[in-house]
């Protein structure tokens, strides 16, 4: 089997919410907790979890005890999501096969869904030697998170400012959109009303 490191975007600055989203109480724990932990019970080699904003306060508050987690922190991060897209991959691929992306305000992704995109991820490593990208899509349209295959850092080196990498997924031969059962691909918590409609979902 070979290795596969998520990689947890969580460095903005949460203009729209007014606060550190990062740490907004959901269920009795930060909201970035949440997606931690989903990452971390898949058999990952690696979680890391890219933070810039509030970046002390979110590792002191967040203390997670699994020795396959780390922190790593964006010093651009007030120049858009691109720079910790593109220093997530750097730092995972310099040890690791593939990456899959989680976006840091995205608690309510199943746990199934995680490990369904993982294994077929897993099971393509094994037969593919070109680039590929597994998205799940929930009626029919594409979410988080995204499983990078056989890829390399080079690829997303062009990204700038808030620039997502829906062009680069675009452009790549072998794109896998894999059915699920889950709205929460979709559901990001990025204002006050989100957070208020998470609070009143499990």
């Amino acid at each position: 089997m070979r290795q596969i490191c998520a990689v947890i975007l969580a460095a903005g600055m949460s203009s729209r919410m007014g606060s550190a989203k990062q740490l907004l109480d959901l269920h009795g724990r930060p909201l970035l907790e949440h997606v931690i932990g989903l990452a971390l019970k898949e058999e990952f080699a690696q979680v890391a979890a890219v933070i810039g904003h509030e970046a002390d306060k979110i590792s002191r508050s967040i203390p997670i005890d699994d020795p396959r987690f780390q922190w790593v922190f964006n010093p651009l991060y007030r120049t858009g999501q691109s720079t910790s897209f593109k220093l997530g991959i750097r730092k995972a691929l310099e040890t690791h096969a593939s990456v899959m992306v989680f976006l840091g305000d995205q608690p309510y992704v199943c746990s199934q869904t995680v490990h369904e995109v993982w294994s077929r991820g897993n099971q393509m490593l094994q037969q593919e030697q070109e680039a590929f990208v597994i998205q799940p899509a929930y009626q029919e349209r594409a979410g988080h998170p995204v499983f990078f295959g056989n890829v390399s850092s080079h690829l997303f080196e062009e990204l700038e400012g808030d620039q997502g990498a829906k062009a680069i997924i675009a452009s790549m031969k072998r794109r896998i959109l894999l059915p699920v059962n889950d709205p929460g691909i979709h559901f990001d918590i990025d204002t006050l009303a989100d957070f208020e409609a998470a609070k009143q979902m499990r």
